[in-house]
């Protein structure tokens, strides 16, 4: 059973680009309806003031202002109840939008990856955890010291400092997130979904199947047997064998 139409804009500088994605959702996605197209950010901030949409299909590069500063200008009062970012491959865009749980579309836009979109869109309840992560993002964007990741939970998005998480461990089809002054956090979400978000961070390491873990959260490595790794928080955690090499060179990387 469909939801109501979902009502979007189109935000993109190429007529071409806009006309395409136009053509494929309604191709895909008949309960998509859009009530407008804009190549810039003012023509842009003038459809969402007007239309208020469910969502708004975005580019990152434009000429002038950006997605970006389109984000900002209108997070604060009107936020659509969702954004989609259109972007060519860029891995420290990527970053930005893994850690913030933002959806994008890589350029060109795949048929599959579209529809996948589409039903992530018909799903979605709260404009305001949408505010939230957009504002993660954009920060992730700005200060790359101050990273934050978008942990899914019950009722929203908890936000965790990439900085301050020791270790992520798998727990059975939870996952459980250990990070400095907080309780563990447990989500729904297998641990290849975190190494994933965290993957452009040096400093994180798979030591075994089912523990990811932060070499800048280490107190001490004990090389008895297989070796064990004492966290900050004197958790140990073993190390396996196939995981050795990849685990001592990143070590070295991180150490002064």
């Amino acid at each position: 059973m469909k939801l109501r139409n979902i009502e979007a804009i189109i935000v993109d500088d190429s007529a071409r680009a806009r006309k395409l994605l136009r053509l494929m959702l309604a191709e895909i996605a008949d309960d998509i309806h859009i009530l407008g197209e804009a190549a810039n950010v003012r023509e842009a901030i003038t459809l969402i003031q007007s239309f208020k949409p469910d969502v708004v299909f975005l580019d990152i590069e434009m000429p002038g202002k950006s997605g970006l500063q389109l984000v900002e200008e209108i997070s604060r009062d009107i936020v659509p109840y969702e954004i989609v970012f259109t972007t060519a491959y860029n891995e420290y865009a990527l970053r930005a939008f893994r850690l913030s749980a933002i959806d994008y579309l890589l350029k060109p836009i795949d048929e599959k990856q579209l529809a996948e979109t589409v039903e992530k869109l018909r799903k979605i309840k709260s404009a305001q955890h949408n505010e939230l992560r957009l504002q993660s993002m954009i920060q992730n964007f700005k200060n790359d010291q101050q990273a934050t990741l978008s942990v899914p939970s019950l009722n929203g998005y908890i936000f965790l400092k990439v900085a301050d998480i020791r270790y992520i461990k798998a727990n059975g089809s939870y996952t459980e997130i250990y990070a400095v002054s907080k309780a563990p956090i447990t989500v729904s979400k297998n641990l290849k979904y975190f190494e994933s978000a965290l993957v452009s961070f040096s400093q994180f390491v798979r030591v075994h199947r089912s523990c990811l873990i932060n070499v800048q959260q280490i107190k001490r490595f004990d090389k008895t047997d297989r070796g064990l790794i004492v966290m900050n928080d004197d958790a140990e955690i073993d190390l396996a064998r196939d995981r050795r090499d990849e685990f001592f060179k990143l070590l070295e990387k991180n150490t002064l």
